[in-house]
Formats: C-alpha cells, structure tokens, sequence
C-alpha cells in the first residue's frame, strides 16, 4: 500500500507538473489601465494671457446703501422723499405677533395712501440711529426698542405717533390719517 500510494502521489505531480509546462503563452494579456506614454522635448508654447472684457461689459457688483443717512435710517429717508407720511414696522423676523403687527402695519399704510418701511431691530446701525431720531424715554409706555411698535413719522422726519405692541390695520391707517398734512387730507 505504501508503494501503491507512493506512485499516485508521484503521478499526481508528473501530472500537474506537464499541465502547467505544457502553455507556454498567457492565455489573455492584462492590458494597464493608464497606457503609457512616451513624452517628447517637445516645446510648449506659452499660454496666452486671458482676454479681458472692457469695463463697460464687466459686471459690477451692486452697490450697497448705507444703514444711516443723515442720523436717519435709509430706509426711512428714501420713504420721507416720497411720502408726506411714513408708517414704521419695527420687527423681529421670527416672531408671530411680530409679523402679524407688521402685515397689518402695511395694511394700514396702503389704506391711508401712506409711505410704508420696515426696520429689523437686528439692524444695530438703524435702531441706533432711530432711537436717537425719536429718543428714548425711560417711561414703560415710551420706550422705542420694544417689538413690535409702529411708528408714524411726518415729513421732514417727526415722529407723529408711536404704538408699541400689536397694532390693528384699522388703528395704524387712523394714525397715518391723522398725520398727514391738512391740504393732503382734503
């Protein structure tokens, strides 16, 4: 048994020993994935400098207006240009009430045919400039920087009448009403 198993082990290998010898050749070639490249001295010729517009095509970037002019918030400003009175929102974006005072602010504006802006009361330079505009009180019933308030400014830049909290549509065009000058009212 021991010779017996001593020739198929040896043939076993005789075997797989001719099998593999037998090819010579791969039976396919592994192509690279990235060819090989020969490079020349070939010279480059140097890139050209990009062409630039002219000035009157680029693109300008927009300008931006200042948050005060004169003391006055901008805003402010334009809408006393315009408008012989000019209904105020002051606001915090994200607040219900806050967005509630300030639709009805602009309801009440548009009813009285009056100028309309809103001032968020994160624009530091704009509070700023509007509570030295109106200056402010330590009294409760006065003070400028609650939010929300409406505000109702006459030209040139007075404040006719300020209302702090919710304010209705109706209450904010009685002020604007009542604000405007005798000969724009008839």
């Amino acid at each position: 048994m021991g010779l017996g198993v001593l020739v198929l082990g040896a043939g076993g290998f005789l075997f797989l020993g001719h099998g593999s010898s037998s090819s010579t050749a791969p039976a396919h070639v592994i192509k690279p994935l990235h060819p090989a490249r020969k490079h020349t001295a070939r010279a480059k010729a140097p890139l050209a400098p990009p062409k630039l517009q002219p000035a009157a095509k680029r693109s300008k970037a927009p300008k931006r207006r200042p948050a005060v002019t004169n003391g006055v918030p901008t805003p402010l400003a334009s809408a006393l240009a315009r408008h012989a009175v000019v209904v105020l929102a002051l606001v915090t974006p994200k607040s219900k009430v806050d967005q509630l005072t300030l639709a009805e602010a602009k309801a009440g504006a548009s009813a009285a045919n009056a100028g309309f802006v809103t001032i968020n009361v994160s624009s530091n330079a704009q509070v700023a400039a509007l509570s030295a505009l109106v200056g402010s009180s330590a009294d409760p019933q006065n003070r400028l920087l609650d939010a929300p308030a409406v505000l109702v400014f006459q030209k040139p830049q007075s404040l006719y009448v300020r209302l702090n909290g919710y304010a209705d549509a109706d209450t904010i065009e009685q002020a604007a009403v009542n604000a405007a000058p005798l000969s724009a009212s008839r």
